[in-house]
């Protein structure tokens, strides 16, 4: 959100694109290297906590979804791009912690359990926004983390 203010601010609104969102968003998930897995998901977690603030702010990507295709295609195809880039992310990290023995998903495959991931985040953001409820992606967080077997450092 900050990235696309800013943008939006200094460049105005037809002045950006989200390739330079997505460049700023991977500088945060690039903070995130060399960490342990878990402790990667806790920064998008994180990411995702600030993004929706007290719970009035949706993710400047996922706002797109719902008028995807009243957008110019320039427009879809730096989405698409975006949506590639966090979900490539995503998998890396699930299979990371899988081959490090911090996360179990079964049978299921990374790409698949990091698109579960990023639905249920974008779809906390959405019900949280609507519900005024900023603890929803708490709930959603605490979700995946069970589900994947772990807590995060600190607790039981």
């Amino acid at each position: 959100m900050d990235s696309a203010q800013r943008l939006t601010q200094t460049r105005s609104f037809h002045g950006f694109s989200f390739q330079d969102i997505a460049d700023e968003i991977g500088i945060q998930f690039k903070k995130a290297e060399g960490r342990e897995p878990r402790e990667r998901l806790e920064v998008y977690f994180d990411l995702f906590r600030q993004i929706h603030g007290k719970g009035e702010r949706m993710c400047p990507g996922g706002s797109f979804a719902a008028v995807f295709g009243a957008v110019s295609s320039p427009v879809q195809a730096s989405l698409h791009r975006f949506a590639k880039m966090h979900l490539d992310w995503l998998e890396d990290v699930i299979r990371d912690g899988v081959e490090e023995g911090q996360f179990t998903i079964g049978d299921q495959r990374p790409r698949d359990v990091a698109a579960q991931i990023a639905a249920s985040v974008q779809g906390a953001l959405l019900v949280g926004r609507l519900s005024s409820d900023r603890h929803v992606l708490a709930v959603v967080a605490e979700g995946m983390r069970r589900y994947l077997g772990y807590a995060p450092k600190g607790t039981h």
